[in-house]
């Protein structure tokens, strides 16, 4: 019985995110594949280096050094040396990356207003405690306790 609300979850989900691309795609920056923005992530989040990079997404350095180069030669990101190592090269996000994650943030808040704000406040509050308890489940299963 649960696979029939199973099934019917996953599909309503996949015709929501459908709907909603197709709402918003005008809006969307379609120049980024999505390793590439999990890279950019992961340089955002504190990965200097492309082996921090590589460890971070659990990827080949030759994998991320591939990316690297076509997120560099597009002005995502830019490479320094360090300092204090004249052998390491430092990555950071450019400008045009961090305009990039501003227009996402925005884009995210405009869909998520859109969606949600159809529901109700008590709608709302049992969608989270669902949520919630999802990510419980999902912490658990990934010994992340």
């Amino acid at each position: 019985m649960k696979d029939i609300y199973i099934s019917q979850i996953n599909h309503l989900r996949d015709e929501i995110n459908l709907l909603t691309a197709k709402q918003f795609e005008t809006m969307l920056d379609n120049e980024l594949s999505t390793k590439q923005v999990l890279l950019l992530e992961s340089i955002r989040a504190g990965a200097a280096s492309t082996k921090a990079v590589a460890d971070s997404l659990s990827v080949s350095t030759s994998a991320v050094s591939q990316q690297l180069n076509r997120l560099e030669s597009m002005g995502y990101i830019e490479r320094k040396i360090n300092p204090d190592n004249r052998r390491e090269i430092l990555l950071t996000i450019s400008v045009k990356a961090e305009q990039y994650f501003e227009q996402l943030t925005f884009l995210k808040d405009k869909i998520n207003r859109s969606l949600y704000g159809r529901l109700s406040l008590e709608e709302l509050k049992q969608l989270v405690r669902i949520l919630e308890k999802m990510y419980g489940f999902t912490i658990e299963n990934h010994g992340l306790h």
